[in-house]
C-alpha cells in the first residue's frame, strides 16, 4: 500500500472564520483580530528537510557519541505527526498545514526568512500553491530572521516579486504585512550607517537614547521607500537589549522606546515575553498609533542541548493568552507552528499530539470573540511528564530536569468528577476551562469523568511515568479526547500513531525505547517487539528484562566500571 495513504482535498470544519474588519466607531477604524503562526519553511510536515532527519536519526542515534545532542539522547523529541513512513510532496504537506491551521482559527503563515534557506522559499512558494489552489481562508507573509539572513528590504522585494499580486499574500490596512524577529538587529544596521564612525560604547548608547529610537524607527521608513511601496512592518522587541550593560537602561526604557517607535511602526510586539512591564508597553505602543502585537507561545522550548524551558502543564499557555486578552491586542505572531527542533511547536506532534493545538484553538476563539467558547461536547485532557525528578538516564548522559505535573483539563458543558485510577486522585470539575495538577509519579496516566457515580468519558495517556528515563526529555506529553477528530479529519481511516517509548507494545516488561534502541529501528515502533524478556543477547547470565531493571546494556557483558555494573551486582546478589 502506497505510504500516501490519505486525500488531502477535503477542507475541514472551519471551527473559527477568518475575522473581518469591523465598522470604524471613530476616526480610525477598529482593527481585525488575526493571528499568525510563525512557519519554519526548513520544517514542513512529512517532506523536504524534517522528513529526511526523521529517517536518519535511528543511524545515529547512539549514546556515547561526541556530537553533545546525540550524547544527550539526539535534538528533536516531538517529532512531526503524520502516520508512520509517510512522506508528502510539498504541495500536499502545505496544504495538509494549512488545512491545520484553518481548524483553530489561524489566518496565515509567518514563514522565517530564511531559515532553511532555499527550503524556505520553496516552503514560502507551496504555501502560496495550496492557498489559492483550494482558495483556502488564509494568508501568507515572511518574517525576516537577521540570524538567516533575512532582511527589511531585500527579502521584502523577494516576496512582492514573486507572490505580490497573489490574494493569499497577508495584507493589512491594505498594504503588504511582515512580521518582525528580533528587529533590533535590522534596525541597528541603519543608525550605524548614519553614524559610520561611532564606537560601539556610542551605539550601545544610542540603542537606549530617544535619539537612536528614533534612527532605528527611520530605518523601517527607509526600507518602505527602498521596496518602492507601503508595507505594513511589525517591530519585534524581544532581545532590544542585547549585550547592552544593564546600567545603561531601566525598567521604563523599552516602554519609552516602544512608544517612539511606535510613530514609525505599523505594529509592535515581541517574539517572547516581554516581562513584567508588557503591560506598560503595550499602552505605549497604542498611544503611539502603531498596532499591539503580544507575545504568545513558547508554551515549552525544550532545544537540546542548548536550553530548556518548561512550564508545568499549561501555565504558560494560560497565562499568555490572559495578557493577550489583558492587552488588548489585534494582531499576534504565535510561536511556533513548526519549530520541532526546539520543541516550541503547536503543530500536531509525536509527545503533545492534537493536545496544545486543540487548546490554542479554544483560546484564539476567546480572544477573537471575546468569550470563552461554548463546548459543544466534553472535552478532557492530559498534560504530564515521561519521568519524574531525580531518576537515573541510562544510557544517554543525564540532563537537566525542570519540575512538571501531571495535568489533567477539562472543558465541559456541566460540571463532573474527575477521577485518576490508580492514583488516589478525584476532584470537582466545573462548568467551561478548569484545569488540575498532581506530582509526577511512575505509573500509567488515566483520566476518568463522571456524572452520577456512572463513566462518562475516559482517556489513557499512551505515554506512562517511568522510573527508568533512556534519555532527556523535559517536554509536555500529552493526550486529548479530541485526538480521533483531528486525526480523522486530517487523515481519514489511516490507523492512527500512537507514539510511546515506555509503553509496552507486547506486554513482556520491556519497554518500547529499550526494544526499538537495542534489537530493533529506533523510531519504528513495529520493531518494538522483537525481543524476548528472557532471553540473554550477552551471554551474561543476566535476562533482558534484568538488564532493563539494572538499566545496564544488555549486548555487552558489564564491565566493572560501567555504568549499570553495581546494578546489576545488587540485582544477582538479591
Amino acid at each position: 500500500m502506497s505510504r500516501k495513504l490519505f486525500s488531502l482535498a477535503a477542507l475541514a470544519v472551519v471551527l473559527t472564520p477568518f475575522a473581518t474588519a469591523q465598522k470604524p466607531t471613530s476616526a480610525r477604524p477598529r482593527p481585525s483580530r488575526q493571528v499568525f503562526a510563525h512557519y519554519m519553511g526548513c520544517c514542513p510536515v512529512a517532506t523536504g528537510p524534517q522528513a529526511w532527519h526523521k529517517k536518519q536519526e535511528p543511524k545515529v542515534l547512539r549514546h556515547g557519541r561526541k556530537d553533545k545532542a546525540t550524547r544527550r539522547g539526539g535534538h528533536v523529541r516531538n517529532w512531526d505527526l503524520v502516520p508512520f513512513g509517510t512522506t508528502l510532496t510539498p504541495e500536499e504537506s502545505a496544504d495538509l498545514e494549512i488545512r491545520r491551521a484553518v481548524r483553530i482559527g489561524i489566518d496565515g503563515f509567518a514563514v522565517d526568512a530564511w531559515a532553511g534557506h532555499k527550503d524556505a522559499r520553496r516552503s514560502l512558494d507551496a504555501l502560496f500553491a495550496a492557498a489559492e489552489a483550494k482558495d483556502y481562508p488564509f494568508q501568507i507573509t515572511i518574517c525576516p530572521d537577521p540570524a538567516c539572513g533575512g532582511d527589511l528590504v531585500g527579502a521584502v522585494k523577494y516576496l512582492l516579486e514573486k507572490h505580490g499580486d497573489s490574494p493569499k499574500l497577508a495584507r493589512r490596512n491594505s498594504r503588504p504585512l511582515i512580521f518582525g524577529y528580533s528587529s533590533t538587529g535590522l534596525a541597528l544596521w541603519h543608525v550605524e550607517r548614519q553614524r559610520p564612525r561611532a564606537s560601539k560604547a556610542d551605539i550601545e548608547r544610542l540603542r537606549v537614547s530617544p535619539e537612536g529610537w528614533e534612527l532605528m524607527g527611520q530605518a523601517f521608513r527607509e526600507a518602505e521607500r527602498k521596496v518602492g511601496q507601503p508595507v505594513f512592518y511589525h517591530y519585534c522587541l524581544s532581545h532590544f537589549f542585547h549585550r547592552v550593560p544593564k546600567q545603561l537602561y531601566g525598567t521604563d526604557t523599552l516602554t519609552r522606546a516602544a512608544g517612539m517607535l511606535g510613530k514609525h511602526l505599523s505594529a509592535l510586539g515581541g517574539f517572547g515575553y516581554l516581562g513584567p512591564s508588557t503591560a506598560d508597553i503595550a499602552a505605549a505602543v497604542k498611544a503611539s498609533g502603531a498596532e499591539w502585537s503580544c507575545p504568545i507561545g513558547f508554551y515549552q522550548k525544550e532545544n537540546i542541548p542548548y536550553e530548556v524551558h518548561a512550564g508545568k502543564g499549561v501555565d504558560r499557555m494560560v497565562a499568555g493568552w490572559e495578557r493577550v486578552r489583558d492587552t488588548e491586542a489585534t494582531l499576534l505572531q504565535f510561536t511556533t507552528w513548526n519549530d520541532y527542533g526546539e520543541n516550541s511547536n503547536i503543530a500536531p506532534a509525536y509527545n503533545t499530539r492534537y493536545t496544545l493545538y486543540d487548546l490554542t484553538g479554544y483560546f484564539i476563539a476567546w480572544w477573537k470573540t471575546g468569550a470563552p467558547p461554548k463546548p459543544e461536547r466534553d472535552k478532557l485532557y492530559i498534560i504530564s511528564r515521561k519521568y519524574p525528578p531525580a531518576v537515573k538516564v541510562f544510557p544517554f548522559e543525564q540532563g537537566p530536569y525542570k519540575e512538571g505535573a501531571i495535568e489533567v483539563v477539562t472543558i465541559l458543558a456541566t460540571p463532573a468528577t474527575v477521577r485518576l485510577p490508580g492514583r488516589d486522585a478525584e476532584f470537582e470539575a466545573p462548568a467551561g476551562f478548569f484545569r488540575k495538577q498532581f506530582p509526577v509519579t511512575p505509573g500509567p496516566v488515566v483520566a476518568e469523568l463522571l456524572r452520577d457515580g456512572k463513566v462518562v468519558l475516559n482517556l489513557a495517556n499512551p505515554e506512562p511515568v517511568t522510573e527508568r528515563p533512556f534519555r532527556e526529555d523535559n517536554s509536555m506529553v500529552c493526550m486529548s479526547t479530541e485526538f480521533r477528530h483531528h486525526w480523522q479529519a486530517d487523515f481519514g481511516k489511516a490507523p492512527p500513531l500512537l507514539w510511546s517509548e515506555y509503553g509496552d507494545t507486547d506486554n513482556d516488561g520491556l519497554p518500547n525505547w529499550f526494544e526499538m534502541y537495542w534489537f530493533g529501528t529506533f523510531g519504528d515502533l513495529a520493531t518494538a517487539t522483537g525481543a524476548g524478556p528472557e532471553d540473554d543477547p550477552d551471554d551474561d547470565e543476566i535476562s533482558n528484562l534484568d538488564e532493563y531493571r539494572a538499566q545496564s546494556n544488555p549486548t555487552l557483558p558489564a564491565a566493572p566500571d560501567e555504568p549499570g555494573a553495581d546494578a546489576l551486582e545488587n540485582l544477582l546478589n538479591d
